[in-house]
Formats: structure tokens, C-alpha cells, sequence
């Protein structure tokens, strides 16, 4: 709480009393989910209708597909947050503080059912490892020196994502477009940047932090730089850039095995 004085010690936990009483009125608004039916028993009327509230709400972050994008992929069999239907339900309704926005309020019970239910067709449907020979797939990851760039269970450079659970937050489709046109899938967050300093090379890479004062910028050759913001006559954010090179070359059977090699990276080390 930037810029907030705390003039005895009891006050900041007037500050968090005065959080859970807010969380837990927020909660009182969705008591526990009954559900009148499994989401599995949605009709073809109901998924219609689940799929327009999707594309409406839930698309921007997770894909039209349900690949992810700025939110994580569901196309896979549960999530941390919603272990079964009621869970599921629950979070469609009420959200993540902070995170992701739940929809009860404007779209009522029946209707956030339906949402729902369309949500656990697309778990159903994409949970599955795409085709392709996984270990050869890591072959190919290998042996185009992904891991100059990338790190994969604490091995490899932080120059492009981690990629150590990129299963679990991307689609097969997501994956596969960001090996071939990198451009069309950058990451949130993930910002090539130009700097220019009054003495010395202009420098390109990712931006690694920015404020007021100082920019740090990360470039291809992995090194760090901590440039002073009065010190620049040039800085440019490339929005939509990407330094990673595209493999649109490779041949179709080993982009097919390096994508279901990504897909099955959910954490494990």
C-alpha cells in the first residue's frame, strides 16, 4: 500500500479484518453450488448457448479455441482451482480476485451453468496429448537449441518463456502457431524493446523490468543491461515483436512431435 503511514500497530489489521470482511461478503453473494444436473448432461441447446457466453466473455484470455492466451489453456481434464462440476460452476460464477472476472451477477445461474457445461465439453474434448512421437519430440527441442532461450524445469536461459508447464497453460493449435509464426502468439508481458543511450550501440532484447528510472533490458546474447532512463535519446516498445525465429521449415512430422512434446510439460521436473 504505496504511500500509506501506519500510525500504530493495530492499524493494519483493522486493513486485513477489513479485507476478509469483504471477501467473505463477496462470498456470501454464491453460496455453495446445488447443481440440478451434471454438466456432462448439457443438451445441444445448452452448449449453444454455453458457447456464446464464451466467445462474449472468456475468449479474449483463454482462446477462442480454449488454447489460452492471456489466461491459461482449458483444454485439459481439471484445474487447480475447480477439482469437479461444482468447482467449475463456482468459478465461472464468482472468478479470481484479481485474476479473472466471474459473470454470476450478469448472467444468472442458468445461464453460468451453461457457460459451465461448455467449458467441461472443451476439457473433455482437448485433454488428450496431441498426435505425435513425444520422445522424439524432445529430440527435435534439443536439437534446435531451444534451451538457449528458454528454460524447461530450472535447465536452459530465461531469454523467452518458461516453458516448464506450457502444457498446462497452452493449447496444442497455441503451440504449434507460436513455433511457426512467433509473432502471432507473444506472451502477456513478454515485450521486445529498443534502446538507445546517449554514448554507445543501440540495444534490442526483452524487457525484463521498467519504471521511473531504470529500464533492464535482456539481449539475444543473454547478457543484462541496466540502462538509466535520463540517459536515453531513443526507446521504442516493439509491440507484437518477437525475437524467436520462426520454424516454419520444419519438416510437418517433427513439428507434430515437438508440439506434443510441449503438451505434455505440466510442471514435473
Amino acid at each position: 500500500m504505496a504511500g500509506v503511514i501506519f500510525r500504530n500497530r493495530a492499524t493494519p489489521w483493522l486493513v486485513v479484518l477489513a479485507v476478509l470482511t469483504q471477501a467473505g461478503a463477496a462470498r456470501a453473494q454464491y453460496p455453495a453450488p446445488v447443481l440440478e444436473r451434471p454438466l456432462a448432461e448439457a443438451a445441444a441447446g445448452d452448449l449453444a448457448e454455453g458457447k456464446r457466453l464464451y466467445n462474449a466473455q472468456c475468449a479474449l484470455c483463454h482462446g477462442i479455441d480454449g488454447g489460452g492466451g492471456y489466461g491459461p489453456s482449458l483444454l485439459r481434464p481439471s484445474f487447480a482451482r475447480a477439482a469437479d462440476d461444482a468447482g467449475l460452476f463456482t468459478l465461472v460464477r464468482v472468478g479470481i480476485p484479481g485474476v479473472m472476472p466471474g459473470f454470476g451477477d450478469a448472467n444468472g445461474p442458468k445461464r453460468s451453468w451453461q457457460l459451465a457445461a461448455f467449458v467441461r465439453s472443451m476439457t473433455r474434448a482437448g485433454g488428450a496429448t496431441p498426435p505425435g512421437d513425444v520422445a522424439h519430440g524432445r529430440v527435435v527441442y534439443q536439437a534446435r537449441g531451444c534451451a538457449s532461450c528458454h528454460v524447461l524445469g530450472g535447465e536452459g536461459r530465461a531469454f523467452g518463456p518458461d516453458l516448464t508447464a506450457v502444457g498446462l497453460q497452452r493449447g496444442p493449435a497455441y503451440l504449434r502457431q507460436a513455433i511457426v509464426e512467433p509473432a502471432a502468439r507473444v506472451p502477456d508481458g513478454h515485450v521486445v524493446v529498443m534502446a538507445r543511450a546517449k554514448t554507445g550501440p543501440a540495444i534490442r532484447g526483452v524487457r525484463v523490468s521498467e519504471d521511473a528510472f531504470w529500464v533492464h533490458v535482456r539481449d539475444s546474447g543473454g547478457r543484462l543491461h541496466a540502462l538509466r532512463v535520463s540517459d536515453l535519446v531513443e526507446f521504442r516498445r516493439e509491440s507484437g515483436a518477437s525475437l524467436m525465429p520462426a520454424y516454419g521449415s520444419l519438416a510437418p512430422a517433427d513439428l507434430d512431435d515437438l508440439v506434443a512434446y510441449l503438451s505434455t510439460l505440466r510442471g514435473q521436473r
